[in-house]
């Protein structure tokens, strides 16, 4: 069987000349000789008009992991650098995916015994944060993992957005103006990337897919390598469609291995299938059931537990607090934050309340590192990591309490149905879904912000465990 070495989808215009076969050439020489698939995406993205300038100015691919795409990223990089003297910014989610594209790019321009590359490198700039490349034709690429700030006040030529299924409205904003100085007047964006999980904090690519699927040509070109179902995915020949660099970089034992997840997420991981966009149907919690929790009546008396929620990539920090008066557990979204310049104040939070009230704290990206944080500083026991099963039992406990009315929330006056999106705890709660966890067919909140409804669910799980405790008097004003 040979892999699919077209896209299984694409919108793209036509074009009569590239310079992908120069880029090609001079990239071979490094990095290895391209598949026929990724020249392919490399011929579109190099695509030439009459005014010798981009036809793609904006350009997306999504293809399954480990397919090879950086080959894309790099081929691109290369020859832009070295033959127009571009400004570029490469910028992705993750650190390490960032140092491996620098270590690829930097020591080709660095070894010595590539004469005429290595004459033309001006400086390699090494910090953590501010890798860069410069050649002395007034070209440098620059590598960063992406924050809210990225990028602002700088000017480049060409943006690389790596590992896009985790790029955010506020990181896109704050980046892609720096192209608006583009002196050539042939600015180029690129997003590369993989279907999006319950889990990720991204919507812009999720968009752009959306968008390159309905009736209307959208104002970029697309590129994607998918299944359009889950279907049976033990299929060899659909592993062949949609996996282009089958049998070259992946082979059908590995694959084979990770038959062992659950087939949504084998399929969206290995047949790039994009789940359905949500839609009112898949959220677990209506506007009327929520409404129905409202109290503009805080209860006066001790806070029960807080709870600390870390987004998936540890980004974004939600805290909530509980306390159990009666039969109603009421709950309030304390503080939410982006991580990206560290968690001290989250950690002075913990410190400051932690004496009087239990903390529990859930999120692999940014748990740990606030536990270490705060250790040496609070009482023996009031903060503890959650388990999986803890998780699965406070969300669960949670959305029946929306249902039976146990659970209330503090509604201010000016606030109404028709800006309750604006309301961070209640825009997470309306946007909730259902995500399998563990290994025993659990869920727990998944959606586009599922942070603070998890922050709230788990201090209502960790206050009823603590109601007997005596943890102090606090009022819940926040």
């Amino acid at each position: 069987m040979q892999a699919r070495q077209t896209p299984t989808f694409e919108i793209a215009p036509a074009y009569s000349k590239t310079d992908a076969d120069m880029a090609s050439k001079l990239a071979s020489a490094f990095f290895g000789e391209p598949m026929p698939w990724q020249k392919y995406v490399l011929d579109n993205l190099l695509a030439r008009d009459k005014d010798d300038k981009f036809i793609n100015r904006s350009a997306a691919l999504s293809v399954p992991r480990q397919n090879g795409k950086s080959w894309i990223v790099r081929a691109l990089c290369f020859y832009c650098l070295i033959a127009e003297g571009a400004k570029i910014l490469y910028t992705c989610q993750h650190g390490d995916t960032s140092d491996e594209m620098f270590k690829a790019l930097s020591e080709p321009f660095e070894d010595e015994d590539n004469e005429e590359l290595h004459a033309i490198l001006q400086s390699v700039r090494r910090a953590n944060g501010q890798q860069a490349v410069y050649l002395n034709n007034g070209g440098y690429i620059k590598f960063s993992t992406r924050t809210n700030s990225l990028a602002r006040g700088r000017s480049f030529d060409k943006i690389i957005y790596d590992e896009a299924q985790d790029l955010t409205a506020a990181q896109q904003a704050a980046s892609l103006p720096t192209l608006a100085a583009n002196k050539k007047k042939n600015a180029q964006v690129i997003y590369m990337g993989t279907p999006p999980n319950a889990e990720s904090l991204g919507t812009v690519f999720k968009n752009m897919h959306a968008e390159a699927h309905n009736e209307v040509t959208p104002a970029f070109a697309w590129f994607e390598w998918s299944a359009d179902e889950i279907g049976d995915i033990t299929d060899r020949a659909r592993w062949y469609e949609t996996n282009p660099s089958l049998g070259r970089l992946i082979d059908e034992s590995a694959i084979q291995l990770e038959l062992s997840m659950a087939q949504d997420d084998f399929a969206r991981e290995r047949l790039g299938w994009w789940s359905p966009v949500h839609t009112m149907a898949d959220y677990l919690i209506n506007q009327d059931e929520w409404m129905a929790c409202a109290t503009d009546e805080a209860p006066q008396g001790k806070a029960d537990a807080f709870a600390v929620k870390f987004s998936p990539d540890g980004t974004l920090a939600s805290i909530a607090v509980a306390v159990v008066d009666g039969g109603i557990t009421h709950v309030e979204l304390v503080h939410q934050q982006q991580t990206v310049r560290g968690i001290r104040e989250v950690a002075e939070l913990v410190v400051r309340n932690a004496e009087e009230t239990p903390f529990v704290i859930d999120g692999r990206a940014g748990a740990q590192a606030l536990i270490d944080r705060v250790d040496n500083h609070v009482p023996n026991g009031s903060v503890e990591l959650v388990t999986t099963s803890d998780v699965i039992a406070a969300d669960a406990a949670f959305l029946n309490g929306i249902r039976e009315q146990t659970i209330s929330w503090f509604k201010p006056k000016e606030l109404t149905d028709e800006n309750l999106k604006d309301d961070a705890l209640s825009s997470s709660v309306l946007k909730a879904t259902r995500r399998s966890i563990g290994s025993s067919g659990g869920w727990g909140f998944g959606g586009e912000e599922p942070t603070a409804i998890e922050a709230c669910a788990l201090a209502a799980w960790a206050a009823k465990k603590s109601i007997e405790n005596d943890v102090g008097e606090m009022e819940v004003y926040f």
